[in-house]
């Protein structure tokens, strides 16, 4: 039996490895085992939680550049970018953390994926 997320992990293999190459999600699932009225039927009833996010731009890491010669102009410095995460899991549970800096997100998620 496959669960919410051996479909969600298959939807964004889809899009990231499939999709660009105009391959159909019926041949996709077809070469994967993967029956498509079932992933059909997890689609059609999570379509609407499943949200697409673009992301622009990098933040700078503070800390991680490397030194700079003298001879150098000292760049000025980014405007800082702050990250709020809501995330809900399949049992309930939901983690809500705003104001985060983008290293504070990574160690969230290296905390997480501890977890998982």
């Amino acid at each position: 039996m496959y669960s919410s997320e051996d479909f969600e992990r298959l939807f964004i293999r889809y899009k990231s490895e499939a999709y660009p190459k105009g391959e159909s999600i019926q041949t996709f699932c077809h070469r994967n085992n993967v029956p498509y009225n079932l992933f059909e039927k997890w689609y059609k009833d999570t379509r609407h939680k499943v949200v697409e996010v673009n992301v622009s731009g990098r933040p700078s890491q503070s800390g991680t550049d490397k030194p700079k010669e003298e001879g150098q102009q000292k760049e000025e410095p980014a405007t800082e970018v702050r990250i709020l995460v809501d995330l809900r899991v399949s049992n309930g549970l939901r983690l809500r953390q705003g104001n985060l800096s983008y290293g504070q997100l990574r160690s969230l998620v290296e905390k997480l994926e501890g977890l998982c």
